[in-house]
């Protein structure tokens, strides 16, 4: 006897699934430390084109200066010379900001604030500046004068203007477009672009950068000093407007002494008591302002962390392990010594 069985319906196999892995969720924490970390990358790559692009464009113009046999001639008179370098940096500083702003989609409100200030107070705050700034000088040229004993003489960033520069170009070139130039690029673009994480952190990576740009090794701390004071007066009143101020006058001094020994209307004695009488009254100024300060506005030197919870220091971490600061950083470290071994 046969016995039929009923055919088992037929269904399509269905392809095998390999198991789905739970993607790991990113923490708070670790989601704004990426966003940090992310801004300081462009921030990074924004600084390095500074760097670099300031040596390619001086090398293009050069090209054809030397062609046509103007060389000599720029090297002779260095105020020329200064004015090329001048334009090269406030193109690259300008031009590379702007580009970075554009790409971040950034504000121009937020990083570049002028919010008006009361004549009285931007005086105040820029003498206490100034007074920083003096005194950054004359530890500078100390320090200058220590390592000249052993045979080492920084000389990075120094251009020789002759006898006789022309006044116009020198104020223009040392004074005027750097305090522009500078204030826009380090207050503006790297400060705003992290303070709404912390003011704190925009003031120290912003006067950390800025005084590495300066590529001078004697420098690096008090320029670092004088961009801490500039970023906290800016932070406090919500304005670029001290800093380039303060930027200007400090460069200005120091121009109006080098130009006033040039046409031999003061020698290098009166040159230096004069800079030392604005640099004591500045000084005895700044002192009896901070006091002031202190005593009715306690909050100008209290800083906003950027309520997110997240302690300062992992913040300072997450913007120091980019790759792009870590070049820059390097880069700079690298030309610092050279401006003080070789040059």
């Amino acid at each position: 006897m046969q016995y039929y069985y009923p055919q088992q319906p037929q269904y399509p196999q269905q392809p095998v699934q390999p198991p789905v892995m739970p993607v790991p969720q990113l923490t708070p924490e670790e989601q704004y430390r990426k966003k940090l970390r992310r801004v300081a990358l462009g921030l990074g790559g924004m600084l390095i084109a500074f760097f670099g692009l300031e040596f390619i464009l001086a090398i293009l113009l050069e090209i054809p200066i030397a062609g046509a046999g103007l060389y000599n001639e720029l090297t002779e008179d260095g105020v020329l010379l200064l004015l090329l370098n001048g334009v090269i940096s406030v193109v690259i500083f300008f031009g590379a900001g702007l580009v970075y702003c554009l790409i971040r989609r950034l504000s121009f409100s937020e990083i570049f604030p002028f919010e008006k200030i009361g004549a009285a107070k931007l005086s105040k705050l820029c003498v206490i500046g100034l007074a920083f700034s003096l005194m950054s000088n004359y530890v500078v040229d100390f320090v200058n004068n220590t390592f000249g004993l052993v045979g080492l003489e920084n000389t990075g960033g120094t251009i020789d203007t002759g006898s006789n520069p022309n006044v116009l170009i020198y104020f223009l070139t040392v004074a005027i477009l750097p305090a522009l130039a500078e204030e826009f690029a380090f207050r503006g673009v790297v400060m705003g672009a992290l303070r709404p994480y912390s003011e704190a952190l925009a003031i120290l990576v912003s006067s950390a950068a800025f005084a590495l740009m300066h590529g001078n090794f004697v420098q690096l701390p008090f320029t670092f000093c004088c961009g801490i004071v500039f970023a906290m007066i800016d932070v406090k009143t919500n304005s670029l407007l001290p800093s380039i101020i303060v930027h200007f006058l400090n460069n200005g001094l120091s121009v109006l002494a080098d130009i006033l020994t040039s046409y031999n209307i003061l020698d290098n004695t009166g040159a230096n008591v004069m800079y030392g009488a604005i640099f004591a009254v500045t000084g005895v100024l700044a002192f009896i302002f901070l006091k002031g300060f202190t005593k009715k506005q306690p909050e100008l030197f209290t800083l906003k962390g950027g309520n997110d919870g997240i302690p300062f220091k992992r913040k300072v971490t997450a913007v120091a392990s980019s790759p792009t600061m870590i070049v820059y950083t390097v880069l700079m470290g690298l030309y610092c010594l050279f401006t003080l071994l070789v040059t």
